[in-house]
């Protein structure tokens, strides 16, 4: 029997299944980012996702995470579950690994993610094999729905945005300049702050001056990291996230102008490594 779990900043997928890749069991708990929660709060998450009589009949169990980039860091995953289950092959890998598993399967390919985040990296078939270090929402995440909310709010503050739309995104947010500062700089989780105002773009994308923000933060990642790998021209390009979900028209558009293919897009990896390890021996 499988476990496979997709952890992200806020919520972490169980999915338990048997050896024929039948579902058997799903559940979400708390997002697990190693930098954030310690070993017990692994464990009670763990518990209370997958019930004992599940518990003590999965072999292999692949947790993906974000986070999950240091030995040290995977350990303290691996100590919060093998706590309540002795599970012969627990492999604890970054979410980056399952971007790539999950649009790419078995074949090379360029996998990103553009999410509140983003990051890519260039994969063979099997192993990551070259990453552009994602830099975070203060100097990186090009392209990020981070990325793309910092453009919207400087557009509001700077004035360029067109009465109606500003008239629009006041209302929207019931926000002012002081909301915005006190957010940024004085509350936890700025990045996903600026995040949850990416779906105004979405939403009024047709507009001249969101058509720009929304261009030149996809154009950004897609210079800046996708053109960098070697094989870029030659294989296709994959997302994962909610960002390349709602903006995938304007992401083929963009890697149309740059010679690049478009693959494989979806909001979440989960359902697409659920057929991968249900195939597959890792």
């Amino acid at each position: 029997m499988k476990c496979i779990a997709e952890s992200g900043s806020t919520k972490t997928t169980w999915v338990v299944i048997d050896q024929s890749g039948k579902e058997l069991h799903r559940s979400s708990t708390q997002g697990l980012n190693p930098f954030f929660v310690e070993s017990a709060e692994v464990t009670e998450a763990f518990q209370n996702a997958v019930p004992v009589h599940l518990r003590q009949r999965i072999n292999n169990l692949y947790f993906y995470g974000s986070g999950c980039s240091s030995e040290q860091r995977k350990q303290r995953i691996r100590d919060g579950i093998l706590d309540v289950a002795a599970i012969e092959n627990l492999q604890v890998e970054h979410d980056l690994l399952a971007a790539a598993r999950a649009t790419c399967k078995i074949a090379s390919g360029i996998a990103c993610i553009l999410g509140t985040g983003s990051n890519s990296c260039e994969y063979d078939g099997k192993n990551i094999i070259d990453n552009i270090h994602a830099l975070g929402f203060m100097i990186g995440d090009e392209g990020s729905g981070t990325d793309i909310g910092r453009r919207l709010l400087q557009a509001w503050v700077y004035r360029e945005m067109s009465s109606g739309l500003s008239t629009a995104f006041e209302k929207e947010f019931e926000i002012t300049l002081e909301s915005v500062l006190q957010n940024i700089y004085y509350q936890p989780k700025p990045n996903k702050y600026l995040a949850s105002f990416a779906k105004f773009c979405s939403l009024n994308r047709e507009d001249v001056l969101i058509k720009q923000i929304i261009r030149s933060a996809l154009e950004g990642f897609v210079v800046r990291h996708v053109m960098k790998y070697g094989s870029a021209q030659k294989v296709p390009i994959h997302f994962v996230g909610s960002i390349a979900y709602n903006f995938k028209a304007e992401l083929d558009e963009i890697l149309n102008h740059h010679g690049l293919t478009l693959g494989l897009v979806i909001a979440a990896p989960i359902e697409e490594l659920i057929h991968y390890h249900a195939s597959h021996e890792v």
